[in-house]
């Protein structure tokens, strides 16, 4: 008998991203795809953090109409315990549906979830890519058989244990059909004003970062998809409304070569109107002055680079290749000089950061110019060789608490500063970062200026009120430093908790199920 499928993707974002944009999942979208169509009645992707309503009532609402026989869910660590209360809303709602989860927390922390009364509500648990063993999964649950031994990346129960089969090797990409976009039921998909969607043209990375999950989901390698299959896709992502593409690649620029032919045939077949965002390494674009040029033509609009931090003693305790610091102006310069927005991502609150060495990293980005700065917290994710190291030196305050595992809150300290001095100073940099001298500099406001326009209206009035503040007040709260970081961090825990569209109130709001 066929069976019906929902996949939900959890509504947590990390605060602030979405007045960016809001993306959908593509791994929900590629496991759809490869669903075999025998195999079901309908199948649904439900992206939750596009839902602005009662959560609760929403999917109680989603259930009861699509009658769904299978649903699965994908979390990462930060969204796993809301997984787990909608996994028990679904239950609740209708006990006989079977509940599927899967994605980064689940392939980090199977062990551990196994051993929690989690279970209660989740009845499979899928690890690594899940493409082809959520389809043998189903076919499984619809022939009734007890083959979910032979399921490889499968952690099902039996006599009231949980047991974990082998992994599988990584699998063919050009194996892998096309994701579905055409069955999502919310499409409040948007990046910079424009509807946006997502693609991939290779998975995986060989780097040695120790704070990196990839290599727990894909192994240390790089695959890479064919450039028809890849033409193919974006097609079909615009035929389905996108404006705007996301490459979420790990690391495509491991391979220079493959960027390049990416480009060369989004040019060659008329591609080059879309608008396209990419994450990419500091080494790719130092390495070859000419790609920028030629990702400039093929539309590319916006590229996020993993610089990490400008400390070489810092870059060296994240296994970060060194060379990073010699080549991140390089690789600046290039994007700037063909006009593409630069966003950098960097990575503070190791064990030897200081104020000032955490402050440095703000002081470059405004030097070199960054449009969009990231400044993250080190997370201590989960079986990381970095979790490990801080660990041994007692170093994470939140070692249990995945809730809070997202990149921005702190779950660590320093030998210097508490978790409270460091959320105050990332509070603080992103706070300052775009003040009156931002809104000169920054490239958005010529590539997307409606966008930047409506952000500015918003975000004068809050400039303009510092500005009297510090006028008035000659600065109290920024001179006393320890009394103004007091007051501070209340302000921002309080406006966290009470926040209706912040993480921690969603969550609460599931937890009172």
């Amino acid at each position: 008998m066929k069976k019906r499928i929902l996949l939900l993707s959890m509504p947590n974002y990390t605060v602030g991203f979405d007045r960016v944009g809001r993306f959908p999942n593509l791994a929900l979208s590629s496991i759809a795809g490869n669903i075999d169509e025998n195999l079901i009645d309908e199948v649904a992707i439900v992206d939750l953090v596009t839902v602005r309503t009662d959560i609760k009532k929403y999917i109680i609402k989603l259930i009861r109409q699509f009658q769904p026989d299978i649903v699965g869910l994908s979390a990462m660590s930060f969204q796993y315990q809301t997984a787990v209360e909608i996994a028990k809303i679904i239950k609740q709602t209708v006990a006989g549906i079977i509940t599927v989860l899967g994605g980064y927390h689940v392939t980090l922390a199977y062990e551990l979830i196994s051993r929690s009364n989690d279970m209660n509500y989740i009845d499979f648990l899928i690890r690594g890519e899940g493409e082809i063993a959520f389809n043998k999964l189903v076919r499984a649950i619809i022939n009734e058989k007890s083959e979910f031994f032979e399921i490889e990346n499968l952690s099902y129960k039996k006599e009231g244990n949980l047991i974990h089969n082998p992994r599988s090797k990584n699998l063919e990409l050009n194996q892998i059909k096309l994701p579905k976009r055409n069955i999502r039921f919310t499409y409040k998909y948007y990046a910079f004003g424009k509807k946006a969607d997502v693609i991939e043209t290779s998975r995986g990375c060989t780097m040695s970062c120790n704070f990196c999950c990839m290599p727990f989901m894909y192994g240390r390698n790089f695959r890479k998809y064919s450039i028809e299959r890849i033409i193919q896709d974006i097609r079909y992502a615009v035929n389905n409304g996108a404006e705007l593409l996301f490459f979420t690649d790990d690391n495509a620029f491991l391979n220079i070569r493959h960027m390049h032919d990416v480009c060369d045939a989004i040019i060659e077949n008329g591609l080059n109107n879309i608008n396209y965002f990419i994450q990419a390494s500091v080494h790719g674009f130092a390495s070859d002055k000419s790609l920028a040029r030629k990702m400039a033509k093929a539309g590319f609009k916006f590229v996020f680079l993993g610089i990490e931090n400008i400390s070489i003693k810092d870059l060296d305790f994240l296994s970060k290749d060194k060379k990073v610091i010699s080549e991140t102006d390089q690789a600046i310069k290039s994007l700037q000089d063909s006009g593409i927005i630069v966003a950098g991502g960097f990575i503070v609150g190791l064990p030897d950061d200081t104020e000032k060495n955490i402050w440095d990293n703000f002081h470059f980005a405004r030097k070199k110019k960054i449009d969009a700065p990231f400044f993250f917290a080190l997370t201590p994710h989960y079986k990381t060789e970095v979790r490990q190291k801080l660990i041994e030196q007692n170093l994470v305050s939140n070692p249990d608490d995945f809730c809070f595992y997202d990149g921005l809150q702190v779950n660590v300290r320093t030998r210097y500063l508490s978790a409270e001095d460091l959320s105050y100073i990332l509070w603080r940099m992103n706070r300052k970062y775009g003040d009156l001298e931002y809104l000169k500099f920054n490239r958005i406001k010529k590539v997307y200026p409606l966008f930047f326009w409506k952000w500015v209206l918003k975000t004068i009035p809050r400039l303009i009120w510092n500005r009297l503040r510090k006028i008035f007040l000659h600065n109290y709260e920024f001179s006393n430093y320890k009394a103004g970081r007091i007051r501070l961090i209340k302000r921002l825990r309080k406006w966290l908790l009470n926040r209706e569209e912040t993480i921690l109130s969603r969550l609460n709001e599931l937890k009172r199920v």
